[in-house]
């Protein structure tokens, strides 16, 4: 009996020891992501130290935050590495894109029921500790939607000999366009609203909406050929009338942004005041920055600096290096995703791919673009640095997909060549 129990023991170490290896991942991106994800634990752990004023409360503050962070990061790191063993494009067809869809929604939707943070009713939270941001899962979910909405759902509509008549033509192809260009879009249209109005998350909901434009723009079908050209015209035509009607159509906060951005020293004890300290952090930095934990701006200057601001904190004690330790293992991740996009030959996993390339490119950009006074500040983390279960957690998601992807791709050329 005792035999047998180590004989079963063995198989189940085995079949772990397969679970958790695959070949044919791009190691070069699970090394990117595990520089990030150590980085930024380290880096929550310095900014943490200026959020409060007692010496005893500093460090507990950053353990527990670095703590935290780690639980999160190690979370991430085993739903990572199984998905990317067990994920398959297969997966994602119409019944599963709108189940994933109406998930997404309704708990975007639910968390109005919380009170709001920053002005956001975003989280649905579990007591003080934990929170879930879904508007995070949903720029994941709705990749794999788009992903099926663009490249299969148009193969139900496939021509076979001649019509019977005009109007039979005409139901074909108005039904076509229902379900493989109107549904898409009104899906994107309900997650849009619900992320701005509901929500009132307008950095979270423009990423998403962004990512989904780029999987659109990028389906190599042909039917959504001339459909491409009308979103290009209707964005030109929506960029004229919100230059012309800003002041109109815009919300008094999203103004306020604008215009701080414009101009910070307009009100820099108010509304420009987190940004004007990023900025003196920036100055601050330089080229080498004044060394490890010796921010000046981290406290109380930019409050909660672990969070959307982290970027700025690791400039001002790490300089262009620092910087550095975010921007190149970033780009390699997205530089990686993009040139796997274009070699894989099934549709599908190339939208998946370039989805989540952009996932990673407008992430980095927004954040460091607005903390650093570039482009206007929208609140948006930098993934797997700035502190966040959800963004955390769905960056490894993300980078789960795309590996089992790539897994696959390499195992087909390894095996051919």
């Amino acid at each position: 009996m005792a035999r047998i129990k180590v004989i079963k023991i063995k198989r189940v170490i085995e079949k772990l020891k397969q679970l958790f290896t695959s070949r044919g991942v791009d190691k070069s991106i699970y090394i990117s992501i595990f520089i990030l994800a150590v980085f930024g634990i380290v880096m929550i752990g310095s900014a943490s130290i200026g959020s409060v004023t007692s010496s005893t409360k500093t460090v507990t503050l950053a353990i527990k935050n670095m703590s935290t962070q780690t639980i999160y990061v190690i979370a991430g790191a085993i739903v990572m590495i199984f998905i990317a063993r067990v994920f398959k494009t297969r997966y994602i067809d119409y019944s599963a894109s709108m189940k994933l869809y109406v998930i997404g929604i309704i708990l975007m939707t639910i968390c109005r029921f919380w009170s709001d943070s920053k002005g956001s009713h975003a989280w649905i939270k579990f007591g003080g500790a934990f929170s879930i941001q879904p508007a995070e899962f949903m720029k994941i979910a709705m990749i794999l939607i788009m992903s099926y909405f663009l490249t299969e759902s148009d193969k139900a509509f496939v021509v076979k000999g001649r019509f019977k008549n005009s109007a039979v033509k005409a139901a074909f192809y108005k039904e076509k366009f229902l379900k493989c260009v109107f549904l898409p879009m009104l899906l994107v249209f309900i997650t849009a609203v619900i992320g701005v109005f509901v929500q009132r998350d307008f950095g979270t909901t423009v990423i998403l909406v962004i990512i989904c434009f780029v999987c659109f723009i990028g389906t190599p079908r042909q039917y959504f050929k001339k459909y491409k050209k009308i979103v290009w015209i209707f964005i030109g035509v929506c960029a004229v009338i919100l230059t012309i009607l800003g002041t109109t159509v815009l919300q008094p906060y999203q103004l306020k942004r604008i215009y701080t951005w414009l101009d910070p020293m307009m009100d820099p004890y108010n509304s420009s005041y987190q940004l004007v300290n990023s900025l003196i952090a920036f100055s601050n930095g330089g080229i080498f920055g004044l060394g490890f934990g010796n921010s000046t701006q981290k406290y109380g200057y930019i409050p909660e600096s672990h969070n959307d601001f982290i970027g700025a904190i690791i400039y001002e004690e790490l300089g262009i290096i620092g910087l550095a330790l975010v921007i190149i293992p970033t780009c390699i991740v997205i530089f990686k995703l993009l040139k796997y996009s274009n070699e894989v030959k099934e549709n599908k996993s190339r939208i998946i791919l370039l989805g989540i390339a952009s996932y990673f490119f407008l992430h980095i950009l927004i954040n460091l673009g607005g903390v650093s006074g570039l482009i206007p500040m929208t609140g948006v983390p930098l993934l797997l640095i700035s502190s966040g279960g959800s963004s955390t957690v769905c960056s490894f998601v993300a980078i789960g997909i795309a590996q089992s992807i790539i897994a696959k791709h390499n195992r087909q050329k390894y095996d051919t060549d």
